[in-house]
Formats: C-alpha cells, sequence, structure tokens
C-alpha cells in the first residue's frame, strides 16, 4: 500500500521511497533503469496511523500476498474509498488520505519518471486524464507484473531492457483499461476497437477447451460484461454467446478431420461435458453426427 513517503538517499545516488510512517522498511530486490524503478519492497505499521501524502510520480504495485483490512487511501479526506485489490495504480500529483492499520506488506512497486512513460501516461490520445485505481483487473496487466517480480527477483540477460520493456508495455495496457473503465455503457451502437477484438478472439480461441465466461472475457478486455456483449454483437453481427459455440463447432470440425481422432477426445478438446452433449449440439450446428461428418470427411469428399 502506498503511503506517506520520505525519500532517502542508498547506494549510488539513487533513492528509495520509505513511508514515513511505517515501522520497518526493506528494499528486497530492485532493478532502476532509464528512469523506471521496480523494486520488491517489504514493510510493516505496528499501529494504526493516518497520513497525507501527494504522489510524486505515476505509481503502480502489485500485492505478493493479502492486505490488510481496513487499510485505505481517500482522495476526499473522508476515509470512504473502497478497499485495495491486487493491482492499485495511483496518477502523478494526485494527494490522498492513507489509512494505515497495523499490518505487513510485500510489493511490487513500479515508479515511473522516464521519458518514454510519461509521454503515454500524457499522450493527446488519451480522451481524459488517467484517474486512481485502487483495483485495476485487466489481466494482461498481472501477467506484466507477475512477470516483472521474476525478473527482479532473478535477473537475467538484458535485464534493463527487459524491465524497460516490460513495465512501458505495463503503461499502455493499464491507459487502456482506465480510459475503458471511464467511457460510458450507454452508447447503444458502439462497436469494439479493432485491438480488443484481436485479443478477445485470440482468449476465445486459446480458451475452447474450458468454460468461457462472459465475466472472465470482460475482463481480459477491461470492459463490463454488458458493454462487451453490446460491442462486440455491434462489430461482429452475433451475440458472443453464438460466436463462441460456433467456434467450438468450426474447432470440432477441425479435429474431426483428423484420421486418428476420437468423439471423446474431440468433444473434451472443445469445451463439452459429455460426448453426448457434444454430439446433440454438433448434430443441431451441421445437420449430422460427429460419426457421420468424421466419416464424410475422411471417405466421402465432404
Amino acid at each position: 500500500m502506498a503511503d506517506a513517503y520520505l525519500m532517502t538517499p542508498s547506494a549510488g545516488d539513487r533513492l528509495a521511497c520509505q513511508p514515513v510512517t511505517a515501522s520497518y522498511f526493506h528494499l528486497e530486490n530492485s532493478i532502476v533503469t532509464n528512469g523506471i524503478r521496480t523494486d520488491i519492497r517489504h514493510f510493516a505499521w505496528e499501529r494504526r496511523c493516518l497520513a497525507r501524502f501527494e504522489v510524486d510520480s505515476h505509481y503502480l504495485d502489485y500485492s505478493l500476498g493479502p492486505r490488510a483490512r481496513g487499510a485505505r487511501l481517500s482522495s476526499d479526506g473522508r476515509g470512504n474509498a473502497p478497499p485495495f485489490g491486487e493491482i492499485a495504480y495511483l496518477p502523478k500529483g494526485a494527494e490522498f488520505q492513507a489509512l494505515c492499520e497495523p499490518s505487513e506488506y510485500r510489493v511490487l512497486s513500479l515508479t515511473f519518471e522516464s521519458a518514454a512513460a510519461e509521454t503515454l501516461f500524457e499522450s493527446e490520445g488519451l480522451t481524459t486524464s488517467l484517474p486512481h485505481c485502487f483495483d485495476v483487473r485487466a489481466p494482461w496487466v498481472r501477467q506484466g507484473l507477475a512477470r516483472l517480480v521474476d525478473e527482479v527477483r532473478n535477473p537475467g540477460f538484458a535485464q534493463d531492457m527487459m524491465v524497460e520493456t516490460i513495465a512501458l508495455s505495463l503503461v499502455i495496457d493499464l491507459c487502456r483499461y482506465l480510459q475503458t473503465a471511464q467511457k460510458p455503457d450507454e452508447s447503444i451502437n458502439a462497436r469494439m476497437a479493432d485491438w480488443r477484438l484481436r485479443r478477445l478472439k485470440e482468449r476465445i480461441e486459446a480458451g475452447l477447451a474450458g468454460p468461457l465466461s462472459i465475466v472472465d472475457l470482460a475482463q481480459e478486455c477491461g470492459l463490463s460484461s454488458r458493454h462487451l456483449m453490446r460491442t462486440f454483437k455491434n462489430t461482429v453481427g452475433t451475440t458472443i454467446s453464438s460466436y463462441i459455440a460456433d467456434a467450438r463447432i468450426a474447432q470440432a470440425k477441425r479435429e474431426l478431420a483428423e484420421e486418428n481422432a476420437m468423439i471423446k477426445v474431440v468433444a473434451g478438446n472443445c469445451g463439452f461435458q459429455s460426448a453426448a452433449a457434444f454430439s446433440a449440439a454438433f448434430r443441431k450446428a451441421t445437420g449430422l453426427s460427429p460419426r457421420r461428418f468424421r466419416e464424410e470427411m475422411l471417405y466421402g469428399g465432404y
């Protein structure tokens, strides 16, 4: 969790951001490159405390353990902000009041002072300034942060370049997610952005063997479920449920065309709970049973 920060000199004239109210603070690992600082921080509070602070740099953190219940940041001074999620983002220049409960944290923290990051955060392509977000639910952001944890703990070849590349990609994904979260859902004729549609189709194709819930797909794209369903239909011309069903059947056709394909295995690979359910859905979609379709493909030139 972020708190009031005291900038203290460390080795090599680098600066470590230490919460002034924390009773314990330790930088476990750190990589600094081109104005992007990536730390794994371990700190603790022995007693409940309040503090006010201003964020000096764009700040993103990823909790490596549970957050303390009751800990809050508030921008209105009333302490009525929602609880922290696994990932939190605080924009440069924002002011907050922090309520810290007795707790211990270990987080991956990113602070951005690089020219490249500033250009992205302040791009004219963003319709409005980015809001703070105490619970960033963007799978691509989470994946990037998890990769950074591994890199900071076990740095390898070209570590500086790797950290900078991942961090700047995180900024892009974060900006996309937060801009989408600000947009209203009321636009009846709204269409889905090309990059988001590509990402969604890739996620569906990769996940046909398992359940594909609208909620999970919406989170993947940084949209509400309602907005996802509306914009997908406006863009593709069919509902997302129908698209998934068609994708399962298309995958089944490809697998059934293989000489050694087993119907039960194909059913599982395409997300059906049983061969019977698969056969019923396949017959409804094609007019043929899976076995008959396979025979036609292999021997009848279907």
